[in-house]
């Protein structure tokens, strides 16, 4: 009976060191995966909010092009030198990701007041190399109020691909005519330098736009032409 009382105590005492291991264990994953979510959540948060603000660039001087605006005339990218250009590039078929953009351009710029803003171009690429014509950018120009406020510019495809390569900007024309392209914004200052880099978020949200255009906003105000 002894021997049989010795035996069940052993095993309560290994069941409850068992249970203890298996608490410890299962304690210690819950907190590696609770850490694990936060960090990733926290990086996440992180890259929306460099997004927003702007990713920093070395300094390079932009890549010079000479392209048509919707006017038709001739826009060399260099020739506005002394002025803080905001370059964009807008599919002018887009509209979705596109006007997006656009607004926040616009809206950025407005906010500088109007001694600020008279120092800042805002110039399209068009990102289609499907839709060329000074028709095409003329009209999306129209159709989204933008007209008189920017310089949309388009050109031959084949100088377009050109202008998409040597700024980085992956432009692919999809098998039902759409394309798809990388949203993206540069701030060049006035002696040519590429200074900032944004990417347009895809959402419609109030909140989103404002902090878009907020950190463009702040990215131009960084990189006015100053009086010497």
């Amino acid at each position: 009976m002894r021997h049989t009382n010795a035996i069940h105590k052993l095993a309560l005492v290994a069941l409850l060191i068992t249970s203890t291991l298996v608490v410890i264990v299962a304690t210690a994953w819950g907190v590696r995966f609770f850490a694990s979510l936060h960090n990733n959540q926290a990086a996440a948060q992180s890259v929306d909010n460099t997004a927003i603000a702007g990713f920093p660039m070395p300094g390079n001087l932009a890549p010079d092009f000479t392209l048509t605006d919707q006017f038709g005339r001739s826009v060399t990218l260099s020739s506005l030198r002394g002025h803080e250009v905001v370059l964009a590039f807008i599919d002018a078929r887009c509209t979705s990701l596109c006007p997006l953009t656009a607004q926040v351009m616009y809206n950025a710029k407005a906010m500088l007041g109007s001694s600020d803003a008279g120092k800042v171009d805002l110039v399209a690429v068009n990102a289609n190399p499907e839709a060329t014509s000074i028709a095409e950018v003329q009209a999306w120009s129209i159709n989204h109020g933008m007209l008189h406020q920017w310089e949309f510019l388009t050109g031959p495809a084949k100088q377009l691909n050109a202008i998409y390569h040597q700024y980085d900007i992956a432009v692919e024309v999809q098998a039902n005519g759409s394309v798809a392209h990388d949203p993206a914004t540069f701030i060049i200052d006035a002696q040519g330098h590429e200074r900032l880099y944004f990417e347009t978020l895809d959402s419609t949200a109030k909140a989103d736009l404002n902090d878009e255009e907020v950190g463009m906003k702040d990215g131009m105000l960084q990189w006015l032409p100053r009086q010497a």
